[in-house]
């Protein structure tokens, strides 16, 4: 059973197909393949729209640490292969929703450490794990452990 997200990932495969949009093909392709994956893994988990969002975020950060270490190499921002990934992340960007920023991030951590009570800097990772417990999916961890500490 697909989800709702998966159905709109399919409806933009054909505009892309029709549309000759080989970025967003790619982009799509390599999504849908990483979702059947987890569909059909040893473990396998249920499939929401939430989980194919992970795949989403998690493609994209992906491809951005190759962008990364290809120019570390010596690589040209203008190189097909970096395009190309620039290309489906930016593609990819709008089925993602945004993830609070550094100031909003600040407020949550700040009500969940007030609300459980926590002050000792040596909880810091109890009170990261507070924060995305409730917040995943609105929250960048990278932000929350930045801004716990």
């Amino acid at each position: 059973m697909s989800t709702a997200l998966e159905n709109e990932l399919t409806e933009q495969l054909k505009v892309c197909m029709k549309g000759g949009d080989k970025v967003g093909l790619a982009a799509i392709r390599m999504v849908r393949t990483k979702v059947m994956e987890k569909r059909t893994a040893k473990n396998a988990v249920e499939i929401t729209d939430d989980v194919v969002v992970d795949v989403i975020r998690n493609y994209c950060k992906v491809l951005q640490g190759s962008i990364e270490e290809l120019k570390a190499g010596g690589a040209s921002d203008d190189e097909d292969n970096i395009v190309q990934m620039r290309g489906e992340i930016s593609y990819l960007d709008r089925f993602v929703p945004k993830l609070a920023d550094e100031a909003e991030t600040a407020a949550i951590v700040d009500a969940v450490l007030a609300a459980h009570g926590i002050t000792d800097p040596k909880m810091a990772g109890k009170a990261t794990g507070l924060v995305m417990k409730d917040y995943k999916g609105k929250v960048d961890s990278a932000v929350v452990a930045k801004v716990v500490k």
